[in-house]
């Protein structure tokens, strides 16, 4: 990003959220907003799904970017502990607290009213790619970025719709996106990095693809769960 000011913008989302609810709703609204940050209590299967399925991802993109006639540039160097520990602190303290509150917590339910989950996530998931345009502006990232950051958002609101709205998850989930970014993007340079991007894009379309074809356009087999918008969630 441009510059180190964005370790302190980065927040704007989930402090502009702080304080539109507090207008808008008030106490009551401020208790629902932090309840979805600290929601934890959701199942051990949707940290599965959190921390691996961003890995499965990489995977598959990796294996169709070999297939496709790529050439590794250096090895695969899986994060030892020490690693861990300075990507959780940073990303999920810094930047998925400070992006997913706003976008998911506050955001995301607003856009739940009247809409399927799917125009909601790729509503959001729009106002989520604006987010990151001086990152497309300044730097060499790849414009598939773009496709990816859309059709994570199918991914985020599915996770959202079946974890009770918890923020929390997403910010699990971010985590672990983020964390295989620093294992998987070294792997490839020139031409055959823009294959991998590319193939990592159509991987991530495909998969939400899936998700709407299986659970339909609210993003759950259940009934449109449309009271966690009004009310904290029940943490069982």
């Amino acid at each position: 990003f441009p510059s180190e000011l964005w370790n302190f913008a980065i927040w704007g989302t989930c402090l502009g959220g702080i304080l539109v609810t507090a207008i808008v709703d008030g106490r009551e609204g401020l208790k629902s907003y932090f309840s979805r940050i600290v929601r934890w209590r959701v199942g051990v299967k949707w940290y599965a799904v959190a921390l691996f399925l961003p890995l499965v991802i990489r995977l598959a993109a990796l294996g169709l970017t070999l297939a496709s006639g790529a050439t590794l540039a250096a090895d695969i160097q899986w994060p030892d502990w020490s690693d861990f520990v300075m990507e959780l602190l940073i990303v999920f303290f810094l930047i998925a607290l400070g992006e997913e509150p706003g976008f998911r917590g506050f955001a995301l339910p607003r856009m739940l009213v009247g809409r399927s989950a799917l125009t909601a996530a790729l509503i959001v998931g729009v106002l989520h790619t604006l987010w990151h345009l001086p990152m497309f502006i300044t730097s060499d990232v790849s414009l598939m970025n773009i496709f990816i950051i859309l059709s994570g958002s199918v991914l985020i609101t599915w996770l959202f719709n079946h974890t009770q709205g918890s923020v929390f998850m997403i910010m699990v989930l971010h985590f672990s996106v983020n964390m295989w970014v620093g294992v998987f993007n070294p792997l490839f340079t020139g031409a055959d990095a823009a294959m991998h991007a590319t193939w990592l894009a159509v991987v991530y379309v495909a998969t939400a693809l899936i998700l709407v074809a299986v659970t339909g356009p609210n993003l759950t087999r259940q009934p449109a769960q449309q009271e966690l918008i009004a009310e904290p969630a029940v943490i069982i």
